[in-house]
C-alpha cells in the first residue's frame, strides 16, 4: 500500500503513519536494512533508499521499524475483517427478515 508512510518532520519529530512503507515522499523506493546500533542491534527497519545511501539522519525521509510496520498491517487487516463480519451480519439479517419475494410462473 504505497500511500502508507512513516517519516520525520524537518525538526526530527516522527510522524506516525500505519503500514508498510512502499515509497518515500521524495518518490524514492524503500530499502530494508538491519540496525547495527547498541540500542537496537540486528533490528530490521525500512528506510528511504536516498537517505540510506547518503547516511542521512534526523531529516524527513521514511524510516520505520519492520516489526512496527507488520503490527500496523495486522491491526488494519483485523479492523477490515471486523467491518466485513458486521456487514455480513447485517446482510444476513436483511435476507432473513426482509420481504418475501413471490415467484410467479408464467406459462
Amino acid at each position: 500500500m504505497a500511500w502508507k508512510q512513516s517519516s520525520t518532520t524537518s525538526g526530527g519529530i516522527r510522524v506516525r503513519a500505519p503500514g508498510i512503507p512502499i515509497k518515500c515522499w521524495c518518490a524514492e523506493s524503500i530499502k530494508e536494512l538491519i540496525s547495527k546500533t547498541n540500542l537496537n542491534p540486528y533490528r530490521r527497519y525500512y528506510r528511504c533508499r536516498y537517505a540510506a545511501q547518503r547516511k542521512l539522519e534526523n531529516e524527513n525521509h521514511i524510516f520505520k521499524w519492520v516489526d512496527e510496520a507488520f503490527t500496523d498491517e495486522i491491526q488494519q487487516l483485523d479492523y477490515h475483517v471486523r467491518m466485513l463480519e458486521e456487514e455480513v451480519q447485517v446482510l444476513k439479517a436483511t435476507i432473513t427478515s426482509g420481504p418475501k419475494a413471490f415467484w410467479v410462473s408464467v406459462s
